[in-house]
């Protein structure tokens, strides 16, 4: 086997400007996109992605404007207050912890419709999952099962721009819970209409029911992670899932690393992986097939490319 020459000057000034663009685009993203969500005009928002954000947050926010009607003692099939609603949605929009993480799975939808419809990635059941479910494994197949599960009511969801409150995170929960009582403000009423709405959304919820609860424990019982690191064979989900893993960050910091601004972060991460350089170079195609990761990249050890990251505060 043939090893990569060492990184060149020009593969070194090439890492080196990607890092630096994919640290400018992160410095931007979270202004730039508060700006755009909390746009009044809808018709501003061309951008599929930005479109997908705005309906999540507005059916989060109707879903506590109902529990909060049916903690007043309205009925099950209540319409939400229209004020309420927008009220909601407004203090969701500004906290910048939920906005990125619903950007996140906005991204995680583009990316799941890419792969399907450019490379024929089934975005439910894709390789890795159909060959998890068959394996002897037993905890291995019965996680994958409720993994693909999930993956079809988020696919549901996200055709109609949706965000079910049981799919969240139970931080993003906690969010949501603080901008029911938020709303309430000095109201004793509201008050006391927010805390019974809470005590039922809470007990309905079980965070390890979720999806990314599933998907985490499926990539748990993997053999290798590089498995999942292979967007073709592991499908959008298991890819960001494990992204995420092999990066120590939020799942929606992996979403941001499939952006053209991103390339060089990507690769330095999949090298931090562990994962050798024809197959750094060939995912980085799948989403960048006119991008030339230099073969040098290959050079680098996975303690390298994490330092190169760390260096650059970007992570890996």
């Amino acid at each position: 086997m043939q090893h990569p020459a060492p990184l060149s000057h020009e593969d070194d000034a090439w890492l080196g400007a990607g890092l630096a663009r994919a640290g400018a685009a992160l410095d931007s993203t979270a202004p730039i996109l508060r700006h755009l969500v909390l746009q009044e005009e809808r018709a501003v928002f061309g951008d599929t992605v930005i479109a997908h954000v705005r309906g999540m947050i507005d059916d989060v926010a109707r879903q506590l404007a109902v529990a909060q009607a049916q903690a007043g003692g309205a009925g099950e099939g209540v319409e939400p207050d229209i004020d309420e609603v927008a009220g909601f949605a407004s203090l969701l929009s500004a906290n910048g912890a939920f906005l990125a993480a619903v950007h996140g799975q906005a991204l995680e939808w583009q990316l799941a419709c890419r792969l399907e419809q450019d490379h024929g990635v089934d975005m439910v059941v894709a390789p890795l999952v159909e060959a998890a479910i068959a394996a002897q494994d037993g905890d291995r197949s019965a996680a994958a099962m409720a993994a693909l599960v999930a993956q079809a009511r988020f696919c549901q969801a996200q055709r109609r721009m949706q965000l079910p409150l049981g799919e969240l995170p139970q931080d993003l929960l906690r969010i949501a819970l603080v901008t029911l009582h938020a709303r309430a403000q000095e109201d004793a009423e509201a008050q006391s209409r927010a805390i019974i709405a809470e005590r039922s959304l809470r007990l309905r919820f079980d965070a390890e029911r979720g999806r990314l609860a599933l998907l985490r424990r499926l990539v748990d019982t993997l053999p290798d992670l590089a498995l999942a690191l292979d967007p073709l064979h592991a499908g959008p989900a298991l890819f960001l899932t494990a992204l995420a893993r092999a990066m120590g960050a939020p799942r929606e910091d992996a979403a941001l690393l499939t952006a053209p601004s991103h390339l060089a972060r990507l690769a330095l991460v999949l090298r931090a992986a562990g994962l050798d350089g024809d197959a750094v170079r060939g995912h980085v195609a799948v989403f960048h097939p006119e991008a030339l990761v230099p073969a040098a990249v290959g050079a680098l050890s996975p303690q390298d490319a994490a330092e190169r990251l760390a260096h650059a505060r970007l992570g890996g």
